[in-house]
């Protein structure tokens, strides 16, 4: 692993190679790309037609059945995208016709994140990884090669977002209640120290415009909203998810296509919910067939979320909605569950693999 000085240089070499984003073509646009993490398979959605149109088998690929595939991105105009393979190692770089052009080795590879300025690609650590390495991984998507592992100072680095400007990579401890803040154009480090009781935050996301960025504590019960019109450190207010005595455990979250409210899957309730961030509060609560919703994703047009559904097996408390004959610790394959946002229904559902974690499509953040 490098120091702050080797890290700061691959970040500068990054910006001054120049990648700027293009805008999303229709094709690159229509495709969900969805992981199946117990299954080593992917399953890759028709957005318009919300239907299946392929399932990727990573062990007819090469990769092995323990190969774990957790995370997705997807470039702006579709061309590329990529996976992270946390049992295999790898990180790797698919074109348009999911042909593999390049691999990277890194130690429980977890979340990706796209610089929108640059060349880069930054890589999180897997929350399964007991002890992984204080670091991020910082990929040159051109060459794809691993340029430098930047320190961040924080034990089980795992929510991961880089803001709209591209200014700023932020990462936060599952172990403890630090944030670190790396400054992309000097590469040093600011620690977000947040008092109280543990949170856990699983994942990152920010407003359209740039100014908020939110996330889910899975140990708090609580979504954190953070100001980000100053530099970091951060300041950030907190809303309560559900009652005392409930385990929701907010995990991924979505902006609205107008930024007035943000969507979070609630993994321990089975539910969706939706805050208004001018209110700080809970004003829309969506039920149905959801078993452990994960990840989450807004078509573009803002019209459906579409929300993982994992169904490892656990079976709901009493008055819970789950998935009927779930037995506790049997493996199960997941869904896709379709939302219309304006109504609240789920209007439609997609077969996914077994144990589906994490997702990605052109132009989602």
């Amino acid at each position: 692993m490098r120091n702050a000085s080797g890290a700061l240089a691959a970040l500068l070499l990054l910006a001054c190679g120049g990648h700027p984003a293009a805008a999303p073509s229709p094709a690159g646009g229509d495709l969900l790309y969805i992981v199946n993490q117990s299954g080593a398979t992917i399953s890759i959605i028709d957005q318009r037609r919300l239907t299946v149109d392929t399932v990727l088998d990573l062990r007819t690929m090469g990769f092995s059945a323990n190969a774990k595939p957790h995370h997705v991105t997807v470039e702006p105009d579709g061309s590329y995208w990529y996976v992270t393979l946390i049992g295999d190692g790898r990180v790797l770089k698919l074109d348009r016709a999911n042909h593999v052009v390049g691999q990277v080795r890194m130690e429980t590879p977890g979340l990706v994140e796209l610089d929108p300025t640059g060349d880069s690609l930054f890589v999180g650590r897997s929350m399964t990884a007991p002890a992984p390495p204080k670091s991020l991984g910082v990929i040159r998507r051109s060459t794809f090669t691993l340029v430098d592992e930047q320190e961040v100072q924080i034990p089980r680095p795992h929510a991961l977002v880089m803001t709209r400007d591209g200014r700023w990579v932020h990462t936060a401890s599952l172990a403890e209640n630090t944030i670190t803040s790396v400054n992309t154009a000097t590469g040093r480090i600011t620690l977000t120290r947040m008092p109280g009781s543990p949170r856990s935050l699983v994942q990152f996301t920010i407003s359209p415009d740039g100014h908020t960025m939110v996330a889910g504590g899975e140990l708090s019960n609580s979504v954190l909203i953070f100001d980000l019109t100053r530099p970091p450190p951060l300041t950030f207010a907190e809303v309560t998810v559900g009652t005392p005595d409930q385990s929701t455990k907010p995990w991924d979250p979505v902006f609205s296509r107008d930024g007035r409210s943000v969507f979070f899957s609630c993994f321990g309730a089975n539910t969706v919910v939706q805050i208004d961030l001018a209110q700080h509060r809970v004003v829309r609560t969506i039920t149905g067939h959801f078993a452990q919703p994960y990840d989450m994703i807004m078509r573009r047009d803002g019209k459906y979320l579409f929300v993982v559904n994992q169904n490892t097996g656990i079976e709901p408390k009493p008055g819970e909605s789950g998935h009927a004959g779930m037995a506790p610790g049997t493996p199960h394959d997941g869904w896709l569950s379709v939302i219309d946002v304006a109504s609240g229904r789920v209007v439609k559902e997609l077969p996914l693999g077994n144990g589906p974690t994490g997702m990605g499509a052109a132009g989602a953040r």
